[in-house]
């Protein structure tokens, strides 16, 4: 598995590359895993953090900066963006209201309706993700995540709505 280290650009590798092939050594090989080091191998390439190339010694290293930042909830947010992004959550949430309101008043309680109502929730967890995390990232990366993940929860839905609905 020492080969995806090698998909990591070369400052990357320099900084991480002793304790990120570790990681890989301690890992069952799945696609899961090769898919996951690929998508971050990208990342590092579309997005290079990295500016002094020089290793870090000491505790700075990559797990713990990584346990870090999970530790204290992911990415930071200012309360402006905290705000923002609730605001946002909360107005789509009544635009989810009243869309599954008139739907219900229109065709009533057929499968495509029902999963309007069970896929709300997810929906909002996804509105506030993309509108608190992802507001610096480039609109189209913002509009596949929202668009591909709110049509792919809703399809699921559906499918449980169809498939509920025969029993």
């Amino acid at each position: 598995m020492k080969w995806l280290l090698q998909l990591y650009p070369a400052p990357w590798r320099e900084r991480y590359g002793e304790e990120f092939g570790a990681v890989l050594a301690s890992q069952r090989a799945s696609p899961g895993m090769v898919l996951d080091v690929l998508g971050g191998a990208i990342d590092a390439h579309l997005y290079p953090q990295i500016q002094n190339s020089q290793p870090i010694k000491g505790e700075d290293t990559m797990t713990l900066l990584m346990f870090e930042r999970c530790s204290a909830g992911g990415p930071k947010l200012s309360p402006r963006d905290q705000r923002i992004a609730s605001l946002f959550m909360i107005l789509s949430a009544l635009v989810m209201a009243v869309l599954y309101i008139a739907l219900t008043k229109i065709y009533h309680s057929a499968p495509a309706v029902q999963a309007v109502g069970y896929a709300s929730f997810p929906a909002l967890c996804l509105v506030y993700g993309e509108a608190a995390y992802l507001r610096k990232r480039p609109w189209l990366t913002q509009v596949f995540i929202l668009v591909g993940g709110l049509s792919g929860m809703y399809l699921f839905m559906l499918a449980v709505s169809v498939i509920g609905g025969r029993f």
